[in-house]
Order: structure tokens, then sequence, then C-alpha cells
């Protein structure tokens, strides 16, 4: 396969981008029609940081700072929200680009060089998750950028050196594990057993002392800005994620990631191509593959929508590892055809996720904007729109309330967990908020603005969001966290506490409820209840 030429392919990288950039920042706004939750994380961390806060030290985030800088940074230069956000697509991509480069340009060759790197910048810049629904969003970007610096860690791991330079090489690897750890620290764990084995076996010890000192002049770095108890505070949110009835993962179960129907091709894909590097002769590549494998499945269950992309990655390695010479397997097949066949296959199952982020940006560009409203008011939110129906027409899911004796009595006698919640001893109705977040949080902070004690003041929402300071005058909560994950984080610095009746996860709910019966509630009462919410002073408030 013939090597890409170093001059061409970087203008071919370019080219990629500068396609990206102009379909996302030409439109100059930005509209989305999907998970309004992940909107309102986004804008409540970037504005809290725009403000000055740090992540983990000033609220509480799994994510790490690297995640959200980006937008931080556009967005406290004077950008809107929206282009703020699609900037930073367009930022990290420029950052990642020359990483992606040296991994196509050393490691691949042909076809399969161009594809790798269009594929990472498009998964950058993309406005959609992955998956098959033909949507706008931004939900869990930063899993596209740590999946985009995976692709470039494994393929500079696994694949031989067709022009070596270990110093590079090393500095990738060490600033690549950096953001990991700083971006989304699933993805740090899991890569970095396998990269560290990569260096070891092939003994390029100027790649790894070229990466410790990217990574140790980031820690320090990162030391002097945020102290050590940056570092202190980032492992207590993890740790206490980790544990979290509410989120500890995010999606299917791992037995369904391993054996259930959607995946079991995929897993049996890795399997093959591991056993096929084998027998080809690479035994180093086949022990690195075997060695990722575990890494790619348990990414891909902490991740939202569980999209296996690794799987595309797969077909970029074994396309790459085909051997030039002749090789039967021991049911007689060549083993170069096999790797096609199972690299083929990889693209296959992967396809909807992969053309979906090829032509979201082009879709985006050719929306109307007929119909969108600003989610959010000020003038930092000119520019970030959604559908006036997905804002202002709530669904829900309307449960019973367990307040007759016995049918209580008998859920309890049944042994069934009551996750309805209970205020004061009193059950809450079971209800599940499905769409219009933003209208009814819009609502509820028109509603307190009309109460002149809450002006200026904290409000806790017993939920997965807490977003309300964003819409009228009551102040985020101190050291609150923007996505609720169980525990009182927040509860007890909070001036004012919510309990919505129809809450976005009841869970969430019910968690903060046990928390106030166990530890906080002689000093609340009842302030006033309406038909979304009731609104709790406390007494010292």
């Amino acid at each position: 396969m013939g090597k890409p030429s170093g001059g061409v392919y970087f203008g071919f990288l370019v080219l990629v981008l500068g396609i990206q950039a102009a379909l996302l920042l030409g439109k100059g706004v930005l509209l989305i029609d999907q998970h309004q939750g992940d909107v309102l994380h986004v804008l409540e961390i970037v504005m809290r940081m725009q403000q000055g806060q740090w992540p983990h030290l000033d609220f509480s985030t799994p994510l790490g700072v690297l995640s959200f800088a980006p937008v931080a940074g556009l967005l406290a230069a004077g950008f809107g929200a929206g282009t703020a956000i699609m900037g930073s697509f367009v930022l990290f991509a420029l950052i990642l680009l020359p990483a992606v480069w040296w991994a196509g340009y050393s490691r691949l060759g042909g076809f399969v060089a161009y594809l790798f790197g269009a594929a990472c910048l498009v998964m950058v810049t993309a406005l959609v998750y992955g998956g098959s629904d033909q949507v706008v969003s931004i939900s869990m970007y930063y899993n596209r950028w740590a999946w985009a610096v995976g692709f470039v860690l494994v393929v500079l791991a696994v694949l031989p050196a067709q022009r070596s330079s270990e110093p590079v090489d090393g500095l990738v690897f060490g600033f690549g594990l950096a953001f990991l750890a700083l971006a989304k620290m699933t993805f740090f764990v899991a890569f970095l057993p396998g990269i560290l084995v990569a260096i070891l076996v092939r003994r390029k010890f100027r790649a790894l002392l070229f990466g410790m000192g990217a990574g140790l002049l980031v820690v320090v770095v990162m030391t002097l800005l945020g102290g050590v108890g940056f570092w202190l505070a980032y492992i207590n949110d993890l740790k206490f994620v980790s544990t979290s009835p509410i989120r500890s993962a995010p999606g299917s179960p791992l037995v369904t990631l391993l054996i259930g129907p959607s995946f079991l091709a995929a897993n049996m894909c890795l399997m093959a191509a591991v056993v096929l590097v084998r027998r080809s002769g690479l035994a180093i590549e086949g022990l690195l593959l075997f060695l990722f494998a575990p890494a790619f499945v348990y990414v891909t269950y902490q991740n939202w929508g569980n999209d296996p992309k690794w799987l595309f990655l797969l077909a970029i390695l074994l396309f790459s590892m085909r051997p030039e010479r002749h090789l039967n397997t021991a049911f007689g097949w060549d083993v170069g055809r096999a790797m096609t066949v199972v690299g083929l296959l990889a693209m296959a199952l992967i396809l909807p996720s992969a053309v979906n982020l090829a032509f979201v940006d082009l879709r985006h560009a050719k929306m109307s904007r007929e119909g969108f409203t600003q989610v959010f008011p000020g003038v930092e939110g000119r520019d970030i729109l959604m559908p006036v129906e997905r804002i202002y027409l709530p669904e829900k899911k309307i449960g019973f309330s367990l307040t007759d004796p016995g049918l209580l009595k008998k859920v309890k006698d049944d042994g069934a967990e009551l996750t309805l919640g209970r205020l004061f001893g009193q059950p809450l109705t079971a209800c599940k908020l499905e769409m219009a977040l933003i209208g009814v949080l819009n609502q509820m902070a028109l509603d307190l603005d009309k109460i002149p004690e809450t002006a200026g003041r904290s409000v806790f929402v017993a939920d997965t969001f807490s977003a309300l300071w964003l819409f009228g005058q009551t102040q985020m909560v101190p050291h609150g966290s923007p996505w609720f994950y169980g525990g009182d984080v927040g509860l007890k610095q909070a001036d004012y506490v919510l309990i919505p009746l129809c809450p976005v996860n009841y869970q969430a709910r019910s968690e903060v409820l046990k928390a106030i019966a166990a530890r906080v509630e002689p000093d609340l009462h009842e302030v006033t209840r309406t038909d979304l919410y009731i609104l709790l002073r406390r007494s010292d408030g």
C-alpha cells in the first residue's frame, strides 16, 4: 500500500477541516433539535467558568476542565454561546490536526490514511453524538473529541512505524493522554495500559521519556493554575460519580455490550480480528489489539448511547495490517482476504453512525430558522436556538400517588422500592418530564422572580438540572453540580430548595428527598406550592 505524500496528506486534512468549519460557522447560529438537558449542562458549566469558577473546585462534575475550556474561552472572548460551541469544535480540530497528520503519515498508507484522517476531523466537528437518528445535538461532544484522540493514540501504539520519530510519538502520547485525563477520565483509564505495553514491548524508551515529559508539563501547568486542591477535588468527583446510584453507567448494562443482540456481531469482529492479526505473523500487533479490546468495550459502556465507534478504528487497523504474502487460516481461508472481510463487516456495522456524523453539519447548514427560538435570554444566548415546541410544549408521563393505605401496604409487603420520594412524610406523585425542560425551568424562574425574597438567592432543584439562574434573578448554587448525580452536593449551600412535581428524573428527586429527610428537614419549611413545584426555604434563609 503506497505511502501518502506528507504535503498532499496535510493539504487534504486542511481541506476537510475547512469544509467542516465553513459548514459550522457559515450559518452564524446553532440550531439544536434534541437533548435539551445536555444543552443546559454545557451552558451552565461554561458560564460558570466564564465567571472565573473552576470545575471540581467551585462546582462538582466528573468531566475534566478541558471538555469545556475551549467553549468557555470563546464565550469569554465575546462570542455567543452557539458560535462558541461550534467554534470550539473547529479550534479543537485545528489543535488535533498535526497529531492526526503524524499518525496517518507515519503508520498508514493509501486510501486508509485519508479515510482515517477524515474520520478523526469529522468526528470532532460533527453536530451529533453518533447513532442513526437524524438530529442536531451537541450532546457529549467531549466524548467524540476523546474518541478522535483515542483513534490517534491506538494507531500509533498498535501499528509499526513506517516513518519513525520516537520524540514525536512520545509527545503525541503524552499530550494525548493528558488531554484524555483532563477531559474524560474513562478514556485515559481504558487506553493507558495498552499504550504503555506498546511502548515497552517495542522498547521505545525515548518515546516513553518524551511522553512522560509532556504529561508532567501538563500536570505542572494545571497545578500552578488550579493548585494541588484541583487534583484532589477532581478525584473526589470521579469517586463520587463512580458510586452514584443514578448514573454510574449511563447506558446499557455491561453484559448487554458483551453478548447482547445489538453488540454480539461487533464483538465477534473484534475477536476475529485479534485471531487473524496473530495468524498473519504480527505477534506484537495481535497482542496489543487484544489488550485494547476490553478498552473499546469499556469506553462504549461508559458513554451514553453505547455507540461502538471503535468499529471504524478496527477496520482501519485491519486494512493496514493485511499481509503481503499468502497465508491461510486453519479453515484454509486466505488471511489477507479474511482481514478485509472482517474490516468491511466492521465498517458495515458502524455505517449508520458514520454516515450520520459525516452529513450532520451539511444537514444543519441547510436547516431553516423558522420555528426556532432562543434557548435562554441574554446576549450570550442570541445564537443558540431550539424548536419552539420542544421548549414550550411539555410531554409528561404521569404515574400515581401512593396515598391509598391498602396500595401503600401492598407495595411495602412486596418489597418494592419507593422511588417516588416523600416530602415531610407525604409521598409525591410519580411523573416524568419528557420534553420542554427549558420551558418548564423558564416558567419556574418567572414564578420565583415574583417572590422578592428569592432575588439574588440560590435555589437548588431536586432534579437532574438546577439551571434556574440562567432564566431569572436567582443565583447558582455554590459548589453545586450542573448535573445532579445523587447525594446532597450543593443542597446544604442553597437558600431555597425547589421540589418539581414532574422532574426529568424522579430517582434524582427521590435521592434529594432522602437527603432532606435524613439531614436538613428541620431547617426547611414550605414557602409556596404550584402545579409545577413545591418551594422550600431554609429557616435562616
